[in-house]
């Protein structure tokens, strides 16, 4: 059951990560700052490059997993690893977000707020990333190292 959710919560994070990075961009368009949209600021393209990287390896992953899912073949350590991996950039870019959203990035009206809030949840749940690194860990090692 957990390999099934772990994934689910792989690709929801990805799901928040894609909607974070996308208003985060739309508002870097719109946001205007000394005469000239936010956008043409070094940091702030730093910022969603950054924010890119993480949705693109992430969707990668996800997209990975689900392969080996249609093939049959996919393990636990499989979707723990997609589970760990894609919720900690999660968590990366909605606070990259809210960097480039500033104040703007905690009120209701841009949503980051809320994703900021998602992300700790599907950080946590279906395993911390501490349990599902041990999973992983002890799939490639062959020692587990569950006390």
């Amino acid at each position: 059951m957990l390999r099934a959710t772990r994934a689910g919560v792989a690709w929801q994070a990805v799901g928040v990560m894609i909607a974070a990075y996308e208003i985060a961009l739309r508002y870097a368009g719109e946001r205007e700052q000394f005469g000239r949209p936010i956008a043409k600021f070094q940091l702030v393209q730093d910022l969603l490059v950054r924010m890119a990287g993480n949705v693109t390896a992430s969707l990668g992953m996800c997209v990975r997993l689900a392969q080996l899912q249609d093939a049959g073949v996919y393990k636990d350590e499989h979707s723990a690893l997609a589970k760990a991996y894609c919720t900690t950039r999660m968590r990366e870019v909605v606070g990259w977000a809210r960097e480039l959203l500033a104040g703007n990035g905690i009120v209701l009206d841009y949503d980051i707020g809320r994703f900021v809030a998602d992300a700790e949840a599907l950080y946590s749940y279906e395993g911390t990333r501490e349990i599902n690194t041990l999973i992983v860990g002890r799939a490639i090692t062959g020692h587990g190292a569950f006390v």
